[in-house]
């Protein structure tokens, strides 16, 4: 392992967050900019919502330029499973933030309830684990240890619950869920602790046809830990339900642009570019998000067909 000196926003960011007094008391979720296509990140509600299979990757590099910056890996598998009247679906996150690491892997299951032929409600739950790790050491500004920061190579894993409600229309949807809702503490051999902090989402989108080809669909996500509240509003235009450019702001946060299309049939790319409008603008040249996803089919009959419900764009 080697030392490295921060400078003092990381410093700020990752230890007035979340170290005090040798206890780290909240996490916030990896913020991602495409949370209009990969709601399965933070709702387990939305598996089984589609007649299909969907494999998903995101990467997202945040704050470039800034040491120890955000950067987040996600795996998302779900399928519809017509025996179980749902769904079932596999979540893996990693998340980096200069030493600090959160690994996640959760298995979920929604039940569908069909309230109508257009109408659709998803009962969601997740569980799983969380290991946390701290994977750097960190020498202080005047090259001083800290001692209340657990050794270079610590971890610990706690269990991971989730729970998530997530409602489909013809034109449109409304989600919300929590995760971390049962808290547990995990304990880095007592030098310090981490304390998951539950949080909260809210999601919502609307599919405006403006003619045959081309839609308009504005989307709204907000995530809160009941002490800070994060609020994106997005709008993206389609072009024959294969190819989008729109734009997202994130409130006292940052500006994103993004584009995506349909590579071959049932696969689409997405990329998210964040121009960041905080304090931070003049330390990082913004944020970059890829997106992959692959979806195909399942012949199931009586399942509506609606347009926030296919397959490209759950």
């Amino acid at each position: 392992m080697y030392a490295k000196k921060y400078s003092s926003f990381y410093l700020v960011i990752t230890f007035l967050i979340f170290f005090c007094v040798g206890s780290v008391f909240s996490q916030q979720d990896p913020q991602i900019t495409q949370n209009m296509f990969d709601k399965f990140l933070y709702n387990p509600g939305v598996v089984g919502s589609q007649p299909s299979i969907n494999v998903g990757l995101l990467h997202r590099s945040q704050w470039v330029g800034v040491d120890g910056a955000p950067s987040t890996q996600n795996l998302t598998v779900e399928s519809r499973v017509e025996a179980l009247h749902g769904g079932i679906g596999l979540n893996v996150i990693n998340d980096e933030l200069g030493p600090l690491s959160t690994k996640t892997a959760t298995i979920s299951y929604a039940y569908q309830l069909m309230l109508n032929e257009k109408n659709q409600l998803g009962f969601g739950f997740s569980f799983g684990m969380m290991q946390i790790g701290f994977d750097e050491e960190w020498v202080t500004p005047d090259n001083t240890p800290d001692s209340s920061l657990p050794p270079v190579g610590s971890s610990a894993t706690v269990p991971d619950i989730g729970f998530g409600l997530y409602f489909t229309s013809e034109n449109y949807y409304l989600g919300l869920s929590a995760t971390h809702i049962i808290p547990f503490e995990a304990d880095f051999d007592g030098v310090a602790t981490f304390n998951p902090a539950r949080h909260y989402y809210l999601s919502a989108g609307y599919d405006y046809d403006l003619n045959e080809d081309f839609s308009l669909r504005p989307s709204y996500y907000m995530k809160t830990d009941g002490v800070v509240f994060q609020m994106d509003f997005n709008c993206n235009a389609f072009y024959k339900q294969k190819h989008w450019a729109g734009f997202s702001y994130r409130i006292e946060d940052a500006f994103a642009f993004l584009v995506g299309f349909e590579i071959s049939k049932n696969l689409i790319l997405g990329y998210a570019y964040d121009v960041v409008t905080s304090k931070l603008a003049s330390e990082t040249t913004g944020g970059h998000e890829m997106m992959l996803r692959y979806s195909f089919d399942l012949d199931i009959i009586g399942k509506p067909d609606t347009r926030y419900k296919n397959i490209r764009f759950l």
